[in-house]
Protein backbone atom coordinates (compact mmCIF):
# COMPACT_ATOMS: atom_id res chain seq x y z
CA UNK A 1 0.00 0.00 0.00
CA UNK A 2 2.75 2.48 1.15
CA UNK A 3 4.49 1.56 -2.56
CA UNK A 4 1.55 2.65 -4.34
CA UNK A 5 1.08 5.96 -2.80
CA UNK A 6 4.91 7.17 -3.56
CA UNK A 7 4.23 5.87 -7.23
CA UNK A 8 0.71 7.78 -7.53
CA UNK A 9 2.68 10.87 -5.20
CA UNK A 10 5.46 10.92 -8.11
CA UNK A 11 2.84 10.02 -11.04
CA UNK A 12 0.99 13.03 -10.07
CA UNK A 13 4.00 15.86 -9.55
CA UNK A 14 5.56 14.24 -12.56
CA UNK A 15 2.43 14.69 -14.69
CA UNK A 16 2.08 18.41 -13.50
CA UNK A 17 6.11 18.69 -15.16
CA UNK A 18 4.41 17.53 -18.59
CA UNK A 19 6.71 13.63 -17.55
CA UNK A 20 4.64 10.30 -18.04
CA UNK A 21 7.42 8.40 -15.95
CA UNK A 22 7.10 4.12 -16.51
CA UNK A 23 4.15 3.03 -15.15
CA UNK A 24 4.08 0.86 -11.80
CA UNK A 25 7.40 2.15 -11.08
CA UNK A 26 8.01 4.49 -8.17
CA UNK A 27 10.92 7.52 -8.60
CA UNK A 28 13.88 5.82 -7.89
CA UNK A 29 15.82 8.41 -6.86
CA UNK A 30 18.38 6.22 -5.42
CA UNK A 31 19.32 5.01 -8.61
CA UNK A 32 21.17 9.09 -9.60
CA UNK A 33 23.96 8.27 -7.20
CA UNK A 34 24.93 4.69 -8.50
CA UNK A 35 27.42 5.74 -11.22
CA UNK A 36 29.15 8.04 -8.93
CA UNK A 37 29.50 5.90 -6.52
CA UNK A 38 31.58 3.11 -8.51
CA UNK A 39 33.62 5.38 -10.40
CA UNK A 40 34.62 6.82 -6.45
CA UNK A 41 35.50 3.35 -5.05
CA UNK A 42 37.87 2.99 -7.88
CA UNK A 43 39.22 6.17 -7.25
CA UNK A 44 39.53 5.15 -3.50
CA UNK A 45 41.09 2.00 -4.53
CA UNK A 46 44.16 4.06 -6.76
CA UNK A 47 46.44 2.05 -4.65
CA UNK A 48 45.42 -1.41 -6.78
CA UNK A 49 45.44 0.05 -10.28
CA UNK A 50 46.14 3.67 -11.46
CA UNK A 51 43.72 6.27 -12.40
CA UNK A 52 44.15 8.89 -14.99
CA UNK A 53 43.31 12.67 -15.03
CA UNK A 54 40.60 11.91 -17.19
CA UNK A 55 39.15 8.88 -14.97
CA UNK A 56 39.00 11.43 -11.92
CA UNK A 57 37.62 14.36 -14.36
CA UNK A 58 34.74 11.84 -14.71
CA UNK A 59 34.45 11.24 -11.62
CA UNK A 60 33.65 15.08 -10.70
CA UNK A 61 31.62 15.25 -13.48
CA UNK A 62 29.40 12.31 -12.42
CA UNK A 63 29.15 14.15 -9.04
CA UNK A 64 28.24 17.11 -10.52
CA UNK A 65 25.26 15.22 -12.00
CA UNK A 66 24.25 13.27 -9.13
CA UNK A 67 24.17 16.96 -7.31
CA UNK A 68 22.44 18.59 -10.17
CA UNK A 69 19.77 15.26 -10.18
CA UNK A 70 18.88 15.50 -6.27
CA UNK A 71 17.88 19.13 -7.11
CA UNK A 72 15.84 18.33 -10.07
CA UNK A 73 14.31 15.59 -7.90
CA UNK A 74 13.43 18.05 -5.09
CA UNK A 75 11.80 20.17 -7.84
CA UNK A 76 9.57 17.66 -9.07
CA UNK A 77 8.27 16.99 -5.44
CA UNK A 78 7.13 20.78 -5.22
CA UNK A 79 4.76 23.43 -7.23
CA UNK A 80 5.77 24.11 -10.98
CA UNK A 81 6.22 27.36 -10.74
CA UNK A 82 8.85 26.41 -7.85
CA UNK A 83 10.39 24.14 -10.42
CA UNK A 84 10.48 26.85 -13.13
CA UNK A 85 11.71 29.76 -11.44
CA UNK A 86 14.58 27.55 -9.61
CA UNK A 87 16.19 26.02 -13.02
CA UNK A 88 18.31 28.21 -13.42
CA UNK A 89 19.02 28.74 -9.36
CA UNK A 90 19.83 25.12 -8.74
CA UNK A 91 21.85 25.21 -12.40
CA UNK A 92 24.16 27.91 -11.47
CA UNK A 93 24.95 26.13 -8.34
CA UNK A 94 26.03 22.83 -9.39
CA UNK A 95 27.95 24.59 -12.32
CA UNK A 96 30.13 26.91 -9.41
CA UNK A 97 30.17 23.75 -6.94
CA UNK A 98 31.75 21.09 -10.14
CA UNK A 99 33.69 24.13 -11.50
CA UNK A 100 35.06 24.83 -8.12
CA UNK A 101 36.80 20.78 -7.54
CA UNK A 102 37.45 20.72 -11.17
CA UNK A 103 39.97 23.72 -9.97
CA UNK A 104 40.55 23.17 -6.56
CA UNK A 105 41.08 19.41 -6.00
CA UNK A 106 41.92 17.99 -9.95
CA UNK A 107 44.26 21.21 -10.48
CA UNK A 108 42.51 22.04 -13.87
CA UNK A 109 42.85 24.89 -15.65
CA UNK A 110 39.63 27.82 -14.82
CA UNK A 111 38.27 27.59 -18.43
CA UNK A 112 38.59 24.01 -18.51
CA UNK A 113 36.84 23.86 -14.85
CA UNK A 114 34.28 25.87 -15.84
CA UNK A 115 33.30 24.32 -19.20
CA UNK A 116 33.66 21.33 -17.01
CA UNK A 117 31.18 22.36 -14.49
CA UNK A 118 28.26 23.59 -17.57
CA UNK A 119 29.00 20.36 -19.42
CA UNK A 120 27.86 18.44 -15.85
CA UNK A 121 24.82 20.94 -15.50
CA UNK A 122 23.43 22.75 -18.68
CA UNK A 123 23.72 19.56 -20.90
CA UNK A 124 22.89 17.02 -18.50
CA UNK A 125 19.62 19.16 -17.22
CA UNK A 126 18.81 19.50 -21.30
CA UNK A 127 19.56 15.58 -22.00
CA UNK A 128 17.70 14.80 -19.06
CA UNK A 129 14.63 17.12 -19.97
CA UNK A 130 14.49 16.11 -23.12
CA UNK A 131 14.82 12.35 -22.67
CA UNK A 132 11.72 12.58 -19.90
CA UNK A 133 9.46 14.27 -22.14
CA UNK A 134 10.24 12.50 -25.73
CA UNK A 135 10.15 9.12 -24.34
CA UNK A 136 6.78 9.20 -22.17
CA UNK A 137 6.62 5.75 -20.24
CA UNK A 138 10.02 4.66 -20.46
CA UNK A 139 11.69 5.45 -17.19
CA UNK A 140 11.52 6.34 -13.63
CA UNK A 141 12.94 9.59 -12.71
CA UNK A 142 16.13 7.25 -11.24
CA UNK A 143 16.45 5.50 -14.48
CA UNK A 144 16.41 8.66 -16.58
CA UNK A 145 18.88 10.15 -14.47
CA UNK A 146 21.08 6.91 -14.57
CA UNK A 147 21.19 6.17 -18.40
CA UNK A 148 21.85 10.12 -19.23
CA UNK A 149 24.63 10.30 -16.53
CA UNK A 150 26.15 7.89 -18.17
CA UNK A 151 25.66 8.97 -21.85
CA UNK A 152 26.76 12.70 -20.63
CA UNK A 153 30.10 10.65 -18.83
CA UNK A 154 30.76 9.05 -22.34
CA UNK A 155 30.53 12.22 -24.15
CA UNK A 156 33.14 14.16 -22.09
CA UNK A 157 35.45 11.77 -22.83
CA UNK A 158 34.77 11.46 -26.38
CA UNK A 159 35.64 15.43 -26.31
CA UNK A 160 38.65 15.04 -24.26
CA UNK A 161 40.46 11.91 -25.93
CA UNK A 162 39.03 11.73 -29.54
CA UNK A 163 40.35 15.14 -30.78
CA UNK A 164 43.92 14.94 -29.20
CA UNK A 165 44.52 11.77 -30.91
CA UNK A 166 44.61 12.99 -34.27
CA UNK A 167 45.73 16.89 -33.40
CA UNK A 168 48.53 15.36 -31.45
CA UNK A 169 49.81 12.77 -33.65
CA UNK A 170 53.20 12.99 -32.03
CA UNK A 171 51.28 10.91 -28.97
CA UNK A 172 52.06 6.96 -28.29
CA UNK A 173 49.30 4.80 -27.51
CA UNK A 174 49.15 1.29 -26.45
CA UNK A 175 47.28 -1.32 -28.33
CA UNK A 176 44.69 -0.48 -24.81
CA UNK A 177 44.24 2.98 -24.97
CA UNK A 178 44.02 2.77 -28.95
CA UNK A 179 41.29 0.12 -28.98
CA UNK A 180 39.50 2.08 -26.60
CA UNK A 181 39.14 4.89 -28.82
CA UNK A 182 37.91 2.96 -31.45
CA UNK A 183 35.15 1.80 -29.46
CA UNK A 184 34.59 5.63 -28.62
CA UNK A 185 34.59 6.51 -32.07
CA UNK A 186 32.50 3.77 -32.88
CA UNK A 187 29.57 4.74 -30.49
CA UNK A 188 30.04 8.09 -31.34
CA UNK A 189 29.13 7.84 -34.56
CA UNK A 190 25.94 5.39 -33.82
CA UNK A 191 24.72 8.46 -31.57
CA UNK A 192 25.27 11.01 -34.28
CA UNK A 193 23.24 8.69 -36.89
CA UNK A 194 20.20 8.53 -33.91
CA UNK A 195 20.52 12.54 -33.12
CA UNK A 196 20.09 13.68 -36.35
CA UNK A 197 17.67 11.26 -37.41
CA UNK A 198 16.28 12.63 -34.18
CA UNK A 199 16.37 16.28 -34.66
CA UNK A 200 16.06 16.00 -38.75
CA UNK A 201 12.87 13.92 -39.73
CA UNK A 202 13.99 14.03 -43.13
CA UNK A 203 16.72 11.65 -42.27
CA UNK A 204 13.92 9.11 -41.64
CA UNK A 205 13.59 8.51 -45.09
CA UNK A 206 15.06 4.82 -45.71
CA UNK A 207 17.37 6.15 -48.88
CA UNK A 208 18.57 9.15 -46.74
CA UNK A 209 19.39 7.00 -43.85
CA UNK A 210 21.57 4.69 -45.44
CA UNK A 211 23.38 7.43 -47.02
CA UNK A 212 24.08 9.41 -44.31
CA UNK A 213 24.52 6.34 -42.25
CA UNK A 214 27.15 5.08 -44.72
CA UNK A 215 28.70 8.75 -44.77
CA UNK A 216 29.12 9.04 -40.81
CA UNK A 217 30.78 5.43 -40.57
CA UNK A 218 32.71 5.70 -43.43
CA UNK A 219 34.49 8.87 -42.20
CA UNK A 220 34.56 8.02 -38.47
CA UNK A 221 36.67 4.52 -39.75
CA UNK A 222 39.52 6.85 -41.52
CA UNK A 223 40.04 9.03 -38.50
CA UNK A 224 43.83 8.82 -37.33
CA UNK A 225 45.04 7.66 -34.13
CA UNK A 226 48.23 8.49 -33.94
CA UNK A 227 48.81 8.80 -37.56
CA UNK A 228 46.95 5.33 -38.49
CA UNK A 229 42.94 5.31 -39.43
CA UNK A 230 40.97 3.65 -36.87
CA UNK A 231 39.50 0.91 -39.29
CA UNK A 232 42.92 -0.43 -39.36
CA UNK A 233 43.89 -0.70 -36.00
CA UNK A 234 40.68 -2.26 -35.01
CA UNK A 235 40.97 -4.99 -38.55
CA UNK A 236 44.47 -5.29 -37.00
CA UNK A 237 43.73 -6.11 -33.57
CA UNK A 238 40.85 -8.50 -34.44
CA UNK A 239 43.26 -10.95 -36.80
CA UNK A 240 46.80 -10.73 -35.53
CA UNK A 241 46.17 -13.51 -32.77
CA UNK A 242 44.90 -16.88 -33.70
CA UNK A 243 43.56 -17.06 -30.06
CA UNK A 244 41.81 -14.09 -30.65
CA UNK A 245 40.17 -15.06 -34.17
CA UNK A 246 39.06 -18.34 -32.44
CA UNK A 247 37.24 -16.22 -29.81
CA UNK A 248 35.70 -14.09 -32.09
CA UNK A 249 34.56 -16.71 -34.56
CA UNK A 250 32.59 -18.69 -31.20
CA UNK A 251 31.39 -15.26 -30.57
CA UNK A 252 29.69 -15.32 -33.95
CA UNK A 253 28.53 -18.28 -33.54
CA UNK A 254 26.46 -17.77 -30.71
CA UNK A 255 25.24 -14.95 -32.48
CA UNK A 256 23.85 -17.21 -34.85
CA UNK A 257 22.58 -19.41 -32.50
CA UNK A 258 20.69 -17.00 -30.48
CA UNK A 259 19.57 -15.37 -34.06
CA UNK A 260 18.21 -18.89 -34.88
CA UNK A 261 16.58 -19.10 -31.57
CA UNK A 262 14.69 -16.08 -32.25
CA UNK A 263 13.26 -16.71 -35.64
CA UNK A 264 12.02 -20.03 -33.84
CA UNK A 265 9.90 -18.22 -31.36
CA UNK A 266 8.97 -15.79 -33.56
CA UNK A 267 7.41 -18.70 -35.75
CA UNK A 268 5.66 -19.82 -32.64
CA UNK A 269 3.53 -16.38 -33.14
CA UNK A 270 3.55 -16.59 -28.88
CA UNK A 271 4.85 -14.12 -26.48
CA UNK A 272 7.77 -15.47 -24.62
CA UNK A 273 6.88 -16.00 -20.81
CA UNK A 274 9.60 -15.27 -18.06
CA UNK A 275 11.57 -18.05 -18.05
CA UNK A 276 11.73 -18.05 -22.15
CA UNK A 277 13.48 -14.48 -21.78
CA UNK A 278 15.60 -15.30 -19.55
CA UNK A 279 17.50 -17.88 -22.20
CA UNK A 280 19.33 -14.61 -23.35
CA UNK A 281 20.85 -14.03 -20.02
CA UNK A 282 22.15 -17.61 -19.98
CA UNK A 283 23.45 -17.32 -23.68
CA UNK A 284 25.22 -13.99 -22.21
CA UNK A 285 26.94 -16.17 -19.85
CA UNK A 286 28.63 -17.69 -22.74
CA UNK A 287 30.18 -14.53 -24.22
CA UNK A 288 31.23 -12.87 -20.93
CA UNK A 289 32.84 -15.71 -18.87
CA UNK A 290 35.49 -16.72 -21.41
CA UNK A 291 36.09 -13.10 -22.19
CA UNK A 292 36.64 -12.01 -18.51
CA UNK A 293 39.05 -15.14 -18.66
CA UNK A 294 41.56 -14.72 -21.62
CA UNK A 295 39.94 -12.22 -24.32
CA UNK A 296 39.33 -9.40 -21.77
CA UNK A 297 39.75 -6.06 -24.90
CA UNK A 298 37.85 -8.61 -26.91
CA UNK A 299 35.18 -8.42 -25.05
CA UNK A 300 35.43 -4.54 -24.05
CA UNK A 301 35.40 -4.22 -28.35
CA UNK A 302 32.67 -6.81 -28.88
CA UNK A 303 29.96 -5.09 -26.01
CA UNK A 304 31.02 -1.66 -27.12
CA UNK A 305 30.42 -2.42 -31.02
CA UNK A 306 27.01 -4.44 -29.75
CA UNK A 307 25.71 -1.43 -28.30
CA UNK A 308 25.82 0.88 -31.23
CA UNK A 309 24.77 -1.55 -33.42
CA UNK A 310 21.38 -2.63 -30.75
CA UNK A 311 20.63 0.92 -30.35
CA UNK A 312 20.80 1.58 -34.47
CA UNK A 313 18.26 -1.30 -34.97
CA UNK A 314 16.08 0.49 -31.98
CA UNK A 315 16.20 3.28 -33.67
CA UNK A 316 15.56 1.72 -37.27
CA UNK A 317 12.35 0.23 -35.77
CA UNK A 318 11.15 3.13 -34.34
CA UNK A 319 10.86 5.46 -37.56
CA UNK A 320 9.68 2.23 -39.23
CA UNK A 321 13.01 1.64 -41.45
CA UNK A 322 12.61 -0.19 -44.32
CA UNK A 323 13.26 -3.14 -45.07
CA UNK A 324 14.08 -4.19 -41.73
CA UNK A 325 11.20 -2.53 -39.70
CA UNK A 326 8.94 -5.18 -39.59
CA UNK A 327 11.20 -8.23 -39.27
CA UNK A 328 12.12 -5.85 -36.25
CA UNK A 329 8.84 -5.16 -34.82
CA UNK A 330 8.01 -9.03 -34.57
CA UNK A 331 10.88 -9.64 -32.83
CA UNK A 332 10.19 -7.07 -30.17
CA UNK A 333 6.56 -8.61 -30.06
CA UNK A 334 7.17 -11.33 -29.14
CA UNK A 335 10.33 -10.77 -26.96
CA UNK A 336 8.62 -7.31 -24.61
CA UNK A 337 8.76 -7.23 -21.18
CA UNK A 338 6.16 -5.98 -19.26
CA UNK A 339 8.93 -2.39 -17.99
CA UNK A 340 8.77 -1.67 -21.92
CA UNK A 341 5.71 0.27 -22.01
CA UNK A 342 7.08 3.07 -23.66
CA UNK A 343 7.89 3.19 -27.63
CA UNK A 344 11.80 2.19 -26.95
CA UNK A 345 12.15 -1.93 -26.31
CA UNK A 346 15.34 -1.26 -23.94
CA UNK A 347 14.74 -4.41 -21.90
CA UNK A 348 17.65 -6.24 -24.30
CA UNK A 349 19.93 -3.18 -24.15
CA UNK A 350 20.03 -2.67 -20.74
CA UNK A 351 20.78 -6.60 -20.36
CA UNK A 352 23.73 -5.53 -22.53
CA UNK A 353 24.81 -2.64 -20.62
CA UNK A 354 24.16 -4.16 -17.13
CA UNK A 355 26.76 -7.13 -17.94
CA UNK A 356 29.15 -4.77 -19.57
CA UNK A 357 29.07 -1.71 -16.71
CA UNK A 358 31.78 -3.43 -14.70
CA UNK A 359 34.12 -3.35 -17.86
CA UNK A 360 33.19 -0.27 -18.78
CA UNK A 361 33.78 1.68 -15.52
CA UNK A 362 37.06 -0.10 -14.62
CA UNK A 363 40.27 2.07 -14.81
CA UNK A 364 42.31 -0.87 -16.16
CA UNK A 365 39.65 -3.80 -17.31
CA UNK A 366 42.57 -6.25 -18.45
CA UNK A 367 45.46 -6.94 -16.99
CA UNK A 368 49.11 -7.92 -19.25
CA UNK A 369 48.00 -11.69 -19.89
CA UNK A 370 44.30 -10.02 -21.80
CA UNK A 371 42.51 -11.06 -18.69
CA UNK A 372 40.82 -9.23 -15.94
CA UNK A 373 43.03 -11.12 -13.54
CA UNK A 374 42.72 -10.49 -9.99
CA UNK A 375 39.27 -8.42 -10.63
CA UNK A 376 38.00 -10.96 -12.47
CA UNK A 377 35.23 -11.43 -9.86
CA UNK A 378 34.07 -7.59 -9.45
CA UNK A 379 34.19 -7.78 -13.59
CA UNK A 380 31.91 -10.28 -13.27
CA UNK A 381 29.36 -8.04 -11.16
CA UNK A 382 26.77 -7.99 -14.32
CA UNK A 383 27.02 -11.90 -15.16
CA UNK A 384 26.67 -12.66 -11.47
CA UNK A 385 23.98 -10.65 -10.60
CA UNK A 386 21.88 -10.72 -13.78
CA UNK A 387 23.26 -13.56 -15.90
CA UNK A 388 23.05 -15.94 -12.46
CA UNK A 389 21.01 -14.65 -9.95
CA UNK A 390 18.32 -12.56 -11.73
CA UNK A 391 17.99 -15.91 -14.06
CA UNK A 392 17.57 -18.09 -11.20
CA UNK A 393 15.19 -15.61 -9.27
CA UNK A 394 13.00 -15.58 -12.40
CA UNK A 395 12.98 -19.31 -13.28
CA UNK A 396 12.65 -20.93 -9.85
CA UNK A 397 10.12 -18.01 -8.74
CA UNK A 398 7.97 -18.67 -12.21
CA UNK A 399 7.50 -22.13 -11.51
CA UNK A 400 8.07 -22.41 -7.49
CA UNK A 401 7.19 -19.15 -6.15
CA UNK A 402 4.88 -19.85 -3.42
CA UNK A 403 5.35 -17.20 -0.79
CA UNK A 404 5.76 -13.75 -2.02
CA UNK A 405 7.45 -11.00 -0.15
CA UNK A 406 5.55 -7.74 1.37
CA UNK A 407 4.55 -5.65 -1.42
CA UNK A 408 6.04 -7.23 -3.93
CA UNK A 409 5.32 -9.93 -6.68
CA UNK A 410 8.67 -11.37 -6.55
CA UNK A 411 8.90 -14.93 -4.55
CA UNK A 412 11.18 -15.76 -1.26
CA UNK A 413 12.14 -19.20 -2.76
CA UNK A 414 13.23 -17.35 -6.28
CA UNK A 415 15.65 -14.81 -4.08
CA UNK A 416 16.60 -18.34 -2.09
CA UNK A 417 17.68 -20.02 -5.66
CA UNK A 418 19.28 -16.45 -6.85
CA UNK A 419 21.28 -16.40 -3.54
CA UNK A 420 22.26 -20.07 -3.33
CA UNK A 421 23.19 -19.68 -7.04
CA UNK A 422 25.57 -17.05 -6.87
CA UNK A 423 27.68 -18.39 -3.72
CA UNK A 424 27.74 -21.79 -5.63
CA UNK A 425 29.41 -19.87 -8.65
CA UNK A 426 31.68 -18.09 -6.44
CA UNK A 427 32.53 -21.12 -4.59
CA UNK A 428 33.18 -22.93 -7.59
CA UNK A 429 35.55 -20.05 -9.19
CA UNK A 430 37.30 -20.20 -6.21
CA UNK A 431 38.10 -23.85 -6.02
CA UNK A 432 38.87 -23.52 -9.90
CA UNK A 433 41.58 -20.63 -8.43
CA UNK A 434 40.21 -18.11 -11.06
CA UNK A 435 39.02 -16.09 -7.83
CA UNK A 436 40.92 -15.36 -4.94
CA UNK A 437 39.04 -15.01 -1.47
CA UNK A 438 40.64 -14.37 1.34
CA UNK A 439 38.36 -13.14 4.67
CA UNK A 440 37.44 -9.81 4.28
CA UNK A 441 36.94 -10.35 0.39
CA UNK A 442 34.99 -13.54 1.21
CA UNK A 443 32.78 -11.46 3.86
CA UNK A 444 32.22 -8.74 0.58
CA UNK A 445 31.36 -10.77 -1.77
CA UNK A 446 28.69 -12.66 0.57
CA UNK A 447 27.25 -9.32 1.38
CA UNK A 448 27.08 -8.05 -2.59
CA UNK A 449 24.90 -11.22 -3.10
CA UNK A 450 22.73 -10.90 -0.18
CA UNK A 451 22.19 -7.35 -1.25
CA UNK A 452 21.68 -7.84 -4.74
CA UNK A 453 19.06 -10.28 -4.28
CA UNK A 454 17.11 -8.44 -1.95
CA UNK A 455 17.10 -5.33 -3.66
CA UNK A 456 15.91 -7.64 -6.81
CA UNK A 457 13.15 -8.84 -4.77
CA UNK A 458 11.92 -5.36 -3.24
CA UNK A 459 12.76 -2.83 -6.27
CA UNK A 460 10.58 -1.82 -8.99
CA UNK A 461 13.29 -0.48 -11.06
CA UNK A 462 15.07 -2.09 -14.17
CA UNK A 463 17.29 -4.76 -12.20
CA UNK A 464 19.17 -5.19 -15.40
CA UNK A 465 21.12 -2.07 -14.52
CA UNK A 466 20.94 -1.66 -10.90
CA UNK A 467 21.97 -5.08 -9.72
CA UNK A 468 25.42 -5.27 -11.57
CA UNK A 469 26.12 -1.70 -10.72
CA UNK A 470 25.15 -2.04 -6.71
CA UNK A 471 27.41 -5.35 -6.82
CA UNK A 472 30.05 -3.76 -8.10
CA UNK A 473 30.42 -1.27 -5.96
CA UNK A 474 30.34 -3.65 -2.53
CA UNK A 475 33.03 -5.65 -4.16
CA UNK A 476 34.64 -2.67 -4.80
CA UNK A 477 35.09 -1.96 -1.07
CA UNK A 478 37.20 -5.08 -0.56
Amino acid sequence: MELKKRIRFTTAHCKSNGIVTRPNADNGFWLSVLITLALLVNVMNRDRQPINQVYKRTTTLCFGMCIHSMCIFISFCSKRSIYVGGKVLYTAITTGFTSLVFWILLKDNFIVSILSGLFSSVLYDQILDRTLRQMPKSFSLGEASLVCQGFVAFLYNAFFQIPKSFIYKELKYNTIDQIHLVVQIGLLGSSLIIMLCHFLPALRNAFRFWIISILIVSGLALLPIAGRPAFSILFKFMFNDLNRAMTLVMYLLILLITSVFVAWRVNRNGTANTSIRKIFHIIILFVYFPGLWCQCTLLYVASGFMLALMLLLETARIIKLWPIHGILEVVVKSFVDEKDAGLVAFTPIYLLIGCSLPLWLHPVPCDMTDSAGHDFLKLMAGILSVGIGDTLASICGYYLGKHKWDGSNKSVEGTLASMIGQFAVVFVLFKMGVVQLNTLKAATVGSAIIINVLIEAKTNQVDNLTLPLVTYIVLGLA
